[in-house]
C-alpha cells in the first residue's frame, strides 16, 4: 500500500502514515524527552515562576501547612512528556501520527524553553548609542570611571577599559590622545568579561 505522508506539506510516498524522513525527525524529538523529563524536575521546584499547587488566587503569602509552590507549567509538561513513547516507527503506524508528531514537538520546544529560558536578544549598540547620547555621551576614562560607579553601581578602573580596548572588546568612540568610550559599551564589555570568568 502506498500512501502520502500525513505530515503537513510533506508529499513523500510511504507505506505508513509518516515517511522515512518524518520518522527520523520525530525520533530526534523523542530522543530529547528523557533528559527533559529529568531537567523539568529542577524547573518544577524553581521558585522564579510559580503558583501554589492546587491553584488558588489571591496572591497571599505561602501559609504553613499549605501545598508548596511549584511551577505548574513545568509539571504539566513533564507529565505530558512522560506519556510519550520512545519509538517513532511505532507512531508511524497510527493514523493520527502527523498530529501526534506536531504535539510532541510542541511539548519538547516548550519544555526546552522552560528549562533553559528564552535566548537573550542581541544588543543593538547603534540604537543604544542613539538613546543615551544626550544622557551619557562618550566620555574619557577619567570621567567614565566615576560616572559608572555613581549611575550604574559598577566599579571599573581605567586599566580595565584600556585592556578591553586593546583586546577589541571595546572600540573608542573617538580615537585621540585621550580616547572616549560609550558608557553602555563599557558596561557590555564588563558583563562579557564577568560571563567569561564564571
Amino acid at each position: 500500500m502506498s500512501l502520502e505522508c500525513t505530515t503537513v506539506d510533506c508529499l513523500n510516498h510511504t507505506s505508513t502514515y509518516l515517511c522515512t524522513r518524518c520518522v527520523t525527525d520525530l525520533q530526534a524529538w523523542l530522543n530529547k524527552v528523557p533528559v527533559l523529563v529529568t531537567e523539568l524536575s529542577v524547573t518544577i521546584a524553581r521558585l522564579d515562576n510559580v503558583r501554589p499547587a492546587g491553584g488558588g488566587g489571591g496572591g497571599g503569602a505561602h501559609k504553613p501547612g499549605s501545598a508548596a509552590p511549584i511551577n505548574l507549567d513545568a509539571l504539566q509538561l513533564q507529565e505530558n512528556l512522560r506519556s510519550v513513547g520512545n519509538d517513532a516507527k511505532a507512531y508511524a503506524q497510527d493514523d493520527r501520527a502527523a498530529g501526534l508528531a506536531w504535539l510532541i514537538q510542541d511539548w519538547v520546544t516548550k519544555a526546552e524553553l522552560l528549562v533553559s529560558g528564552p535566548d537573550e536578544p542581541p544588543i543593538n549598540h547603534a540604537a543604544n548609542r542613539e538613546r543615551v547620547k544626550d544622557i551619557a555621551p562618550p566620555m574619557p576614562t577619567r570621567q567614565l570611571v566615576p560616572w559608572l560607579k555613581e549611575k550604574a553601581g559598577i566599579i571599573i578602573n581605567a586599566k580595565d577599559i584600556r585592556n578591553w580596548a586593546h583586546r577589541g572588546k571595546l572600540i573608542p568612540a573617538e580615537r585621540s590622545s585621550t580616547p572616549t568610550y560609550h558608557p553602555h559599551e563599557v558596561i557590555s564589555a564588563w558583563h562579557q568579561t564577568r560571563r567569561e570568568v564564571n
